[in-house]
């Protein structure tokens, strides 16, 4: 399995059913307020931990393959595949572009 794809599915899944696109906007919400949420510093980038906090809200609320990372705890290599200026913090443009690949 590719990796980019892998984690590009962290919050959305790519489809064009109308049905399945109307869900992929709903998740992307709740992933939009979960990266809030984790943003504890307010900041709008997530450290580590922050990003922990964000990939377990997502997984709670089946969102991607969160679930995956935390059950696999992945978190490790999850950031770094999407921390794509390897700057150790996430974006969401940075997480937003690595859903579009």
């Amino acid at each position: 399995m590719r990796s980019s794809a892998f984690f590009a599915s962290i919050f959305i899944a790519l489809s064009s059913s109308s049905a399945i696109a109307q869900s992929e906007s709903e998740d992307r919400r709740m992933a939009q307020e979960n990266f809030a949420e984790a943003d504890k510093n307010g900041d709008n980038r997530l450290d580590r931990d922050e990003f922990r906090i964000f990939i377990d809200a997502n997984a709670d609320d089946e969102i991607g393959r969160s679930s995956m990372v935390r059950r696999w705890r992945l978190y490790r290599t999850a950031f770094r595949r999407v921390d794509a200026n390897k700057d150790d913090v996430i974006t969401w443009q940075e997480l937003d572009a690595m859903g579009r690949r």
